[in-house]
């Protein structure tokens, strides 16, 4: 099956011209009739996806899905949602008859079902990393239903994907219709955790798999007035289920700005300890990039020297090299007189990696 998609996908690209991205290795598994691959971009190597879907005719009517769906990623704009790159048609020869197919081009993610394969998460760091996706999905239907007055119509364990930094994203856009007071659904926390699909809607009831700090909103959501189901909103605000270590810290991290030093000092004072409780692959590949980019541009002062050493201690030397020096580089011509002072404090932990050609071209004390 794998080697059929790949053959399918390798055929279609040579009928693309205006494509601007090679086709990689397909994943097994998409949303609906989709095709989720890995890619590239020709202008320079970068990492993308692409979604092909394919039709016997321009009249199919899951193309005219699809073309909805591309039509509403393109000016549907949230963190949490998938981001749009680029789109295209073409018309492709399959033996003795033409196919349409529509390719969507976006930011490079993977499908949640093999992410959380791959991390083979447990026991509490699988909960915490469980809700604050869902929490990014939460808001991200949230945005749909009272921002924009749209239903998304599928939110699934298919219809999400994970991004490089293993933040969870939604897409899958096929069936977002406006909102008319009825249509609202609340699928999406049963079937992510019991990775099945529905064959009716009795079974949104089947909450055996659900954690129990969760049920009681997400009984509220499935209320058979939908006036009165629970706004999404108030799901994002109010769950209990969403109170835990991991999506605390990150929460803490993405409004850094809205926080006064005794509270920023004090969260960096906790952090080295508190890191070592969260799931590891998150810190490094979520955590780290904010702290960085909060101590390059200012949000953060020098207590967050310490979390941010510590973590990048973790990493190989290579990865060292890529996610941590080019940061403490710049710092170096901080403004900040305690960020500096640190760097000497803590050179140690990072000298051996400054080489003389490092020093000489990029470090810049500023006295």
């Amino acid at each position: 099956m794998f080697k059929f998609l790949k053959d399918v996908v390798a055929g279609s690209v040579a009928g693309v011209k205006d494509l601007p991205y090679t086709i990689g290795e397909p994943y097994s598994s998409a949303w609906g009739s989709w095709t989720h691959s890995r890619g590239t971009s020709k202008v320079d190597g970068s990492p993308v996806s692409i979604f092909s879907l394919s039709g016997s005719n321009d009249n199919d009517g899951r193309l005219a899905a699809g073309r909805n769906g591309i039509k509403r990623l393109r000016t549907v704009r949230h963190p949490n949602i998938l981001s749009f790159l680029h789109s295209t048609e073409a018309e492709i020869m399959d033996g003795s008859s033409t196919k349409v197919t529509i390719y969507i081009v976006t930011e490079p993610v993977m499908p949640l079902a093999e992410k959380i394969q791959e991390l083979g998460l447990q026991g509490t760091q699988r909960d915490e990393y469980y809700a604050w996706g869902l929490h990014r999905i939460a808001k991200a239907v949230s945005f749909l239903n009272n921002d924009c007055k749209l239903v998304h119509g599928n939110v699934c364990l298919e219809s999400v994907v994970v991004t490089q930094t293993l933040d969870w994203k939604l897409h899958a856009f096929d069936v977002l219709s406006e909102f008319d007071g009825n249509n609202e659904a609340a699928s999406g926390p049963m079937l992510m955790f019991s990775g099945l699909k529905l064959s009716k809607t009795e079974e949104l009831r089947n909450t055996a798999s659900l954690p129990k700090s969760l049920l009681p909103d997400y009984q509220r959501l499935l209320s058979s007035t939908p006036s009165r189901r629970l706004n999404s909103s108030k799901l994002v605000e109010n769950c209990e289920y969403f109170q835990n270590k991991l999506v605390d810290t990150i929460h803490f991290m993405e409004i850094l700005n809205l926080k006064d030093s005794v509270e920023k000092d004090s969260f960096f004072r906790k952090l080295p300890t508190l890191a070592e409780q969260l799931p590891r692959e998150i810190v490094l590949k979520k955590l780290l990039p904010l702290l960085a980019s909060a101590l390059e541009f200012g949000s953060a002062a020098a207590p967050a020297l310490t979390p941010f050493l510590k973590i990048g201690a973790w990493l190989s030397a290579e990865e060292f090299n890529i996610k941590v020096l080019p940061t403490l580089v710049k710092l170096f011509a901080s403004n900040d007189r305690a960020i500096r002072v640190g760097l000497l404090q803590h050179i140690n932990q990072y000298g051996e990696s400054f080489t003389s050609q490092v020093v000489d071209e990029q470090v810049r004390i500023k006295y």
